[in-house]
């Protein structure tokens, strides 16, 4: 008796050259963001210089290589494709695995999404093209403008709970106004300033406040550092 097609669909398992199993491509692509009191959160993409998508903007990603570590293979995208350097990246997250078959037009490929957050100076003197998260429908192609959704809603489950997250987006010391607008940028909506300024002042935060002020908005703001 004849055995129906596979679940995945025709062509899964199917021999490739040599009569060996196809496999699908493992990719790294990476969502590059940074964080600045002043003009908000920024997402990073990059011209593509190679089909598909050449010329268009996408986010930086690589094929692995042989013996290479996924992290290595995210750092190596960030430099080669945005020119971010290993070290302007505060912290480097792996956000999910994206497996659609259909995601790229080449061939089966799945991709291994990093989230990087990079210190605003070298960020902005990279030559990636820098949008502001509230900028939707961007136009990129594959699956890249749902990978960037992802790692929004990423890091808004883990703000202020994940302390290396959280850091790495506000920098060592923030202002009270800072961190809610951080907050809106990545939930839609600014919290309520008094409840936000109690959860940053219960010992779990990881912040303290202290006596330095800084101009914000018109008056002077408070500081707030990282222990």
């Amino acid at each position: 008796m004849m055995m129906g097609a596979p679940a995945g669909g025709a062509g899964v398992g199917a021999p490739g050259p040599g009569g060996r199993p196809r496999q699908p491509l493992i990719a790294v692509d990476v969502v590059p963001a940074f964080f600045d009191a002043a003009t908000g959160l920024h997402f990073g993409t990059a011209v593509r210089a190679a089909d598909p998508a050449k010329g268009q903007l996408a986010l930086p990603g690589v094929l692995l290589g042989e013996g290479e570590r996924l992290r290595e293979a995210a750092h190596r995208a960030l430099e080669v494709k945005a020119g971010i350097a290993a070290d302007a990246v505060r912290t480097l997250a792996q956000l999910h695995t994206f497996d659609e078959p259909g995601r790229e037009s080449r061939e089966h490929s799945v991709s291994v999404a990093y989230l990087a957050v990079v210190a605003p100076g070298p960020a902005l003197a990279s030559p990636a093209d820098w949008k502001l998260a509230s900028v939707r429908n961007l136009n990129l192609p594959f699956d890249h403008e749902a990978i960037i959704d992802f790692a929004r809603e990423w890091m808004a489950a883990r703000l202020w709970h994940d302390h290396g997250v959280t850091r790495a987006l506000t920098g060592d010391t923030f202002t009270l106004a800072g961190a809610s607008d951080l907050s809106a940028a990545l939930t839609g909506s600014a919290p309520h300033t008094a409840s936000l300024r109690r959860q940053l002042l219960a010992p779990a935060s990881g912040v303290v406040q202290t006596d330095e002020t800084v101009p914000a908005r018109g008056t002077p703001s408070r500081v707030w550092a990282w222990r």
